[in-house]
């Protein structure tokens, strides 16, 4: 088998903005592209013939971290030990990314992300993450559940929408900003995402997330400790989804946080990205629980909302590169024009990174800080109605 390289979207802002350990982004990057130690020396690519399959050196210093982990668990060093299950779970997201299809590498790898990051969490004192199984469809989505501590059972929730390969456990950082703002959170795999569709064979239609989102509203509003007030949050494909769920569920929320996202979703599934034409429909098949391209196509077209973003009303924000390679601005600029919402926000950032992923950091603080105050409002205001 063909060495395989770094996949195309995962960059090095995205690798590291998502939570992985830098000494171990250096050694996976040497061994698989470029000596990025920088010892008197600037970058060198690493000599085609001497670089190793990414897949494969993701996994092994994966494994190595997470049996480091356990020695140090052991010993009692538990600070030590949380640290390198993190590193670990990063390590095997970044992998699994590599692999294409589901074929069995790929379950047999992704199966060690949320392993490690349920482990990774249960030993972190300043975070209270719960794994939680929220019914849909006759079987249950995965998600995790963050509630800060001293939080008032009125605090709204925001509700975090993964992409296409992202899923739950990547992303969580991101949704992090708001629970250190003691704001609760959740995410999860909903249908064609991570563990709902990998091992429990749970398929995207062309409408069917809106309903696990219904889903996660009604989840959250039957725990007391936590308000019915809800915010989405979707990015790249989420961003989409979150879309296509605020049209629907405008009602039920509060606001949408819109990052690298777009109204039609052939926007995505069609654009050109890594030389290759139509590059995401093919990895959206298994997605639609179909082998067959041309309804896979058709699928993706009728995911369009254009005609529907009138429907939002609620606070709205965009977050977007200024230009983006993998969707465009079109999408994003046409979901600011037609929604209804009176408090609206264009951010756009100088990058051309596919959801502003180089410059996480900034992104992800900023969508807290403007989404927050109006969370807080409209539940501050169904709590007098």
């Amino acid at each position: 088998m063909a060495v395989r390289p770094r996949p195309a979207a995962q960059n090095p802002g995205r690798m590291l903005g998502s939570g992985m350990n830098p000494e171990d982004w250096i050694e996976l990057t040497k061994r698989t592209e470029c000596n990025c130690e920088c010892v008197g020396q600037t970058f060198i690519l690493t000599p085609e013939e001497d670089r190793e399959d990414f897949v494969k050196v993701g996994v092994e210093i994966g494994d190595r971290r997470y049996a480091e982990a356990e020695e140090q668990l052991a010993l009692g060093h538990r600070e030590t030990a949380r640290n390198l299950f993190g590193r670990a779970s990063a390590c095997y997201r970044v992998a699994d990314y590599g692999i294409a299809g589901i074929t069995d590498e790929k379950l047999e790898v992704y199966a060690k992300v949320p392993e490690s990051f349920q482990r990774w969490y249960a030993l972190r004192d300043d975070v209270n993450l719960e794994v939680v199984s929220i019914p849909f469809e006759g079987k249950e989505m995965q998600g995790y559940l963050a509630i800060p501590d001293g939080c008032d059972p009125d605090t709204p929730v925001l509700v975090f929408i993964a992409g296409a390969t992202g899923f739950a456990e990547e992303n969580f950082p991101r949704a992090a900003y708001f629970y250190d703002r003691g704001i609760p959170v959740i995410t999860f795999d909903g249908p064609g995402q991570g563990t709902s569709l990998y091992y429990k064979q749970m398929h995207l239609t062309v409408d069917n997330f809106v309903d696990s989102v219904k889903a996660v509203i009604d989840f959250v509003r039957a725990d007391d400790r936590i308000g019915d007030t809800v915010a989405l949050y979707g990015i790249s494909y989420g961003g989409f989804l979150a879309t296509q769920a605020a049209c629907a569920l405008n009602d039920d929320i509060c606001g949408v946080i819109v990052r690298g996202g777009t109204d039609k979703n052939d926007t995505l599934t069609k654009h050109p990205w890594a030389g290759k034409e139509n590059f995401y429909l093919y990895g959206f098949m298994p997605k639609f629980g179909t082998d067959d391209i041309e309804l896979a196509s058709r699928m993706s077209t009728e995911q369009d909302v254009t005609d529907q973003l009138h429907k939002i009303t609620k606070p709205l924000l965009i977050i977007h590169s200024k230009i983006d390679p993998i969707l465009g601005v079109e999408g994003a600029k046409r979901i600011y024009d037609m929604c209804s919402s009176e408090d609206k926000f264009y951010a756009e950032y100088d990058t051309n990174s596919h959801c502003v992923t180089d410059m996480d950091d900034s992104a992800s603080a900023f969508a807290a800080d403007w989404m927050k105050p109006r969370m807080l409002a409209a539940a501050a205001a169904a709590k007098q109605a």
